[in-house]
């Protein structure tokens, strides 16, 4: 079927937050800092406030009159002692001091938009600056100076997991040992759409509602009224189409408590939306992670220990899961495909001058998924191995399924020698040499990067599923997951329609709503598949089960004897029937005490996801490309994936997922990367005009397919889709390039592989 959105969402009738504008709606903007660290020796409002149009100005001081609690870390870990990790404090406007280039400072509430900016350059801030501390490795250096007095050595937490000691013991004994230095560059993550809200409150109830783009509205509920210091029924959290995320509109974030407190301040509702620029200095970074990695091989190239040491860019302060991220997320697929006896990874949060760092579609493991196949390509190039050799002597087989990694996680299905094989035969692999030489004949340089990929489905179990048959014949569905972009209207459509033997026209599907949703994890972790619709299909089958009773009260039958089939029950062996629409419209005449005990008065199922969430889609990758020695420019020349998703619902959806993911992850390769003045803390390229995300032009036609083994962990035998073509998405052009330029001599050059960092590594091998 035809993904069910596209339509509406083509032809302008979408819904985005820059659609929500309330009547008498006033608009915010934020003050910033424009140094990366110092002290706020003055702070002066008052000639912004008497400007023209300016209805309020918020400072930490109105703040804090009102109550109001900071940001944290929701999801904080422990370090390997013992110790709780440190989270400096956080209040929703700077205290006193200013962290990193961006944070917030006071925000201007005006009748419009020009006045509030206008306002803006009339609030006088003077600074004392202090030293600044641009990157992590800098961060640990000695004699570094300290960004928050409680981290004296600018580390939050120091953590590990895996098997140490047999690592070490691992890596001493075996004949060849190989070691690397992988940095993963800050990504400024940079969806189509930015981030806004609209905040409003009604003082006649003393409610508050945000309408804002998210991944998951009950979670902002509940950041909302906990930093408000009230009851969750007093928040309601409105999210209607997301122009994507790819996390970074997960987060709670100071500009959503602003744009409420301005409200009930003005009894006005307030709207703020970034501007495409303000988000380079206002959102949450990812990646940043610099890996120390070692491989360990014996003498005919099995792999017997894999170790990285890393550091991980908190930035000025621990956002909602950064710290998870750096952790738990970094090992769900370390080592991924590879069967290798024994692993450890160990990680410092550190702080740094500069924007907080969170979740990035994969969270953790696109880093560690391509250090891992960027130190195999070294390792072959280093000790004389095949490369494509070294791989399939070291993959996991299915007989070896389940299989149980020293990371403690067990993969559920797959045929990971299988996919390789298939994808390189689907890329012509054995035609590459051919390739590569008419290449050489033009003066070019060719290069083919061969990897595998693999993703842990996760993010939160906290799914509960209500359907109910409505009378006008439609049967509503309501899920806490939401839709930033993947089709979620289609995909549960489907699986509700499946369940119940109607058509997904039939089927309507309701998110964003905090008012009508209990409970609900949101969308992440590729948990729609695993948690969303294995719940949808138990809920509907409840609700099948529930009406059959209902039934047979209308048809006086007992319950047993009723039979369901595509929207109609009927009494077994006869022609009495009654259809959902007609059951649903007659339900409330039915006295409750007429049902069974404990089922409902309704045609409705509601249910919790029960079960393991965890799948592990996978899948190989080849990518081919052409260098041009003179300016270091490279051109991706063909791409091939075979990609192992489970049994795939809705297959428009799952090959947007994976093209997009890969789009992405050849960005982090080639061209994308935030950087930071080393002395001053400033962002060099923070904005459209510097910083290089990938275009239609910068990717070929993606050649993929499928190569499905279902789930045993799953009801539908599905698997997760989002962040499995991220995580593989930026090993695959890396090694390509240093492919190419292996005959050079060349070995490694730090991700992004841009054309600068390229030409320099050809004149230098020359």
């Amino acid at each position: 079927m035809h993904r069910r959105e596209d339509q509406r969402l083509l032809t302008g009738f979408g819904q985005f937050i820059e659609n929500h504008t309330p009547a008498h709606c006033a608009y915010g903007v934020v003050l910033r800092s424009p140094i990366a660290h110092g002290r706020i020796t003055s702070l002066d409002v008052e000639g912004a406030r008497a400007a023209a149009g300016v209805l309020d100005i918020l400072t930490h001081s109105e703040l804090e009159q009102s109550g109001i609690g900071p940001l944290r870390c929701r999801l904080p870990v422990t370090s390997r002692d013992g110790s709780a990790m440190i989270e400096p404090t956080r209040p929703i406007l700077a205290n006193g001091w200013v962290k990193y280039v961006g944070h917030p400072i006071a925000f201007v509430v005006a009748e419009t938009e020009a006045a509030a900016l206008d306002a803006l350059d009339l609030i006088d801030v003077d600074y004392e600056d202090a030293p600044v501390i641009a990157n992590p490795e800098s961060a640990v250096a000695d004699g570094a100076d300290a960004i928050w007095p409680e981290a004296l050595d600018n580390v939050s937490f120091t953590w590990e997991l895996g098997l140490p000691e047999a690592t070490r013991d691992a890596i001493s004994g075996a004949a060849h040992v190989v070691r690397l230095r992988v940095p993963h560059p800050r990504i400024a993550i940079s969806p189509v759409e930015t981030r806004g809200a609209v905040g409003e409150f009604d003082p006649t109830t003393e409610r508050f509602t945000l309408h804002t783009p998210s991944q998951g509205v009950v979670m902002l509920r509940t950041a909302m009224a906990e930093m408000f210091g009230i009851e969750e029924s007093a928040v309601r959290v409105v999210t209607e189409d997301v122009g994507g995320s790819f996390a970074v509109k997960i987060w709670p974030y100071p500009e959503h408590v602003l744009c409420l407190e301005a409200a009930r301040r003005t009894k006005r509702p307030v709207k703020w939306i970034a501007s495409r620029t303000e988000s380079f200095i206002a959102d949450a970074h990812g990646r940043a992670r610099v890996d120390q990695a070692t491989l360990a091989l014996d003498e005919h190239g099995r792999f017997l220990a894999f170790h990285i040491d890393a550091l991980s860019d908190l930035g000025a302060f621990v956002n909602p899961v950064g710290a998870s991220t750096a952790t738990q997320g970094a090992c769900r697929t370390f080592g991924h495909s590879y069967k290798i006896p024994t692993m450890h990874y160990e990680v410092r949060g550190v702080f740094t001058n500069a924007i907080p760092v969170d979740a990035y579609r994969g969270a953790g493991k696109p880093e560690s998924t391509g250090t891992m196949e960027r130190i195999i390509d070294f390792a072959a190039a280093k000790l004389g191995f095949d490369r494509l050799e070294l791989r399939r002597m070291n993959l996991v087989r299915p007989d070896d399924i389940p299989y149980l990694t020293p990371m403690n996680e067990t993969y559920d299905s797959g045929d990971f020698p299988a996919i390789l094989e298939s994808a390189l035969t689907k890329a012509d692999y054995a035609g590459f040499p051919n390739r590569r030489q008419e290449s050489e004949s033009r003066g070019r340089l060719r290069g083919v990067g061969i990897t595998m990929h693999m993703h842990a489905s996760g993010g939160s179990t906290a799914e509960r599923i209500n359907i109910i048959a409505l009378p006008d014949g439609t049967v509503r569905v309501r899920s806490g997951a939401q839709d930033t972009g993947q089709g979620h209207q289609t995909a549960l459509a489907q699986v509700a329609a499946e369940a119940l033997g109607l058509t997904s026209d039939r089927i309507v599907v309701e998110q964003g709503d905090s008012d009508v949703l209990v409970k609900g994890g949101g969308s992440g972790g590729s948990n729609l598949m695993p948690v969303s619709a294995n719940t949808l299909h138990r809920a509907a089958l409840e609700m099948i089960e529930t009406s059959k009773a209902i039934a047979g009260h209308v048809l006086e039958a007992a319950a047993p004897d009723i039979e369901y089939e595509a929207g109609t029950f009927r009494i077994a062996g006869t022609d009495r029937q009654i259809s959902f629409a007609e059951l649903a419209a007659r339900f409330p005449e039915i006295p409750a005490d007429a049902l069974e005990p404990g089922l409902r008065a309704g045609c409705v199922g509601e249910t919790d996801f029960e079960g393991i969430h965890t799948t592990f889609p996978n899948g190989a990758c080849v990518v081919e490309v052409e260098v041009d020695p003179e300016t270091g420019g490279t051109t991706v020349e063909r791409f091939t994936s075979i990609d192992d998703l489970g049994r795939i619902i809705d297959p428009g959806s799952a090959r947007g997922q994976i093209q997009g993911g890969f789009a992405q992850g050849m960005g982090e390769a080639l061209m994308e990367g935030v950087v930071f003045d080393p002395e001053t803390g400033q962002p060099v390229n923070g904005s459209m005009m510097d910083y290089a995300l990938p275009r239609a032009t910068d990717l070929p036609n993606l050649d993929l397919d499928w190569a499905a083994t279902g789930s045993p962990n799953s009801l539908l035998g599905v698997k997760g889709a989002g962040e499995l073509s991220s995580n593989g998405g930026n090993a695959p052009f890396a090694n390509a390039v240093i492919d190419a330029l292996a005959p050079l001599g060349v070995t490694h050059i730090d991700k992004p592989l841009t054309p600068e960092k390229v030409w320099r590594a050809i004149q230098s091998a020359k």
